[in-house]
């Protein structure tokens, strides 16, 4: 008890230092993009031609009063959750099919490594023909990055679950199908949780190609619709937003692991 109440300052003490190094590298890299664009740095990159921290700063400050900005981020957000969620509930049984059968990993691994490797951008063209609406092929995109992760750590993971926690369950008299609920999917977790979160960054990846692309709305459509107008800052802020939500996205699957796999830790 005594080591346990001591252990709560030490704890508390590197948590504040971590959050104050990530601080002051943010800090660091705002003055390092203020004086490049301000000296008009133009080798060995044209950091002369970026608008300025404060510039974007100010314009971003005037995007947080608009409706429409927030709306498109709800679009974004809702197309790459629908994807992520369909990655999921495929992905996992699938994975845990291929990892534990022979037959299986015969029959389907070949095919989905012939798409793993193909970027998601490459989909677009075959998503719009085979879906009706824009919407659908957008999600189907952001479907496409989170699946692969997620399948490739789960197949992993189904091959290193442990012999011995495997006979101990049945010799307890669990059967095959209860062991895949009480033994290979906690013992897969982490490693699902690790599919997941690269697939949240897929993801996000995927919806901007498609609003890009083939979109009326989102924040991947309004950057590229900035770029086009030239509106250099409202690019340099759907960028950062993107960036944000990615981040906000991977920091949700991270406390989730935390919470669901005490015993990792």
């Amino acid at each position: 008890m005594e080591k346990f109440i001591n252990a709560v300052p030490v704890r508390r003490h590197i948590l504040l230092r971590s959050y104050a190094v990530r601080i002051v590298s943010l800090i660091v890299f705002v003055f390092l993009w203020h004086e490049a664009v301000n000296s008009n740095v133009l080798w060995p990159l044209q950091f002369g031609n970026l608008p300025g921290p404060v510039d974007v700063l100010r314009e971003w400050i005037g995007y947080l009063t608009q409706t429409g900005y927030f709306k498109d981020i709800g679009v974004s957000t809702f197309r790459v959750t629908a994807g992520i969620a369909l990655g999921l509930v495929t992905a996992v049984p699938l994975g845990l099919w291929i990892g534990l059968s022979r037959f299986a990993r015969d029959a389907w691994f070949t095919n989905l490594e012939i798409f793993r490797p193909i970027p998601l951008i490459a989909y677009l063209p075959v998503a719009m023909l085979l879906f009706r609406t824009i919407e659908g092929s957008i999600i189907f995109i952001t479907f496409i990055g989170a699946f692969f992760p997620i399948l490739i750590n789960v197949k992993d993971a189904a091959g290193r679950v442990p012999a011995s926690l495997l006979q101990a369950a049945s010799c307890l008299g669990c059967g095959p199908v209860r062991s895949l609920w009480r033994i290979y999917l906690p013992a897969m977790l982490p490693e699902i949780c690790t599919g997941l979160s690269v697939g949240v960054a897929a993801s996000w990846m995927g919806v901007i190609t498609g609003e890009m692309m083939s979109g009326q709305s989102g924040i991947g459509y309004t950057t590229w619709q900035a770029y086009h107008l030239l509106d250099y800052k409202q690019s340099i802020i759907g960028m950062f937003t993107i960036g944000a939500l990615g981040y906000a996205s991977s920091a949700l699957v991270r406390l989730i692991e935390r919470r669901m796999v005490r015993w990792k830790r």
